[in-house]
């Protein structure tokens, strides 16, 4: 599939382009209100609302896998493999910054702006404070393993 991925992007892409056909997931809801946070320095393009949504992403699916390796080995086990486990990361972390680049570089801005401009003041807020939180929860639980385990 990771293969298929780099030799066919014209479909993969026309697979993740239509948003009026369903409903913007988590993810495209944050990628709006960062983009529109960094308007007057990254414009459209929204260099900067990419890397957070990739940082979201990459620390989630860390947090998972540094929990997993935690419960099942103790640290002098892992501490054999940290080389093998960074270039894991740095693969996962290049995977995720090609697919939401591929996903969100094609004019995305505009038809989620066209979804979400009619929002009340109200709901922008909560939803704002959600994004904040959705930024900063994902540290926590490397946090803690650090701090714990």
């Amino acid at each position: 599939m990771l293969i298929y991925f780099f030799i066919a992007p014209k479909r993969l892409h026309n697979m993740t382009e239509p948003i009026e056909s369903k409903y913007p997931f988590f993810f495209d809801y944050i990628y709006y209100r960062l983009i529109q946070v960094y308007f007057k320095w990254d414009g459209r393009n929204g260099a900067t609302a990419l890397i957070g949504i990739v940082m979201i992403q990459a620390l989630l699916i860390l947090d998972v896998m540094v929990f997993t390796i935690r419960v099942f080995y103790d640290r002098d086990v892992t501490k054999n493999y940290v080389g093998v486990g960074k270039w894991i990361i740095i693969l996962i972390f290049i995977g995720l910054m090609i697919y939401n680049y591929r996903k969100y570089h094609s004019g995305r801005y505009n038809k989620l702006r066209l979804f979400w401009k009619n929002e009340d003041k109200t709901t922008r807020i909560w939803k704002g404070l959600l994004v904040l939180l959705a930024l900063i929860i994902p540290w926590v639980p490397l946090i803690l393993i650090g701090v714990y385990m």
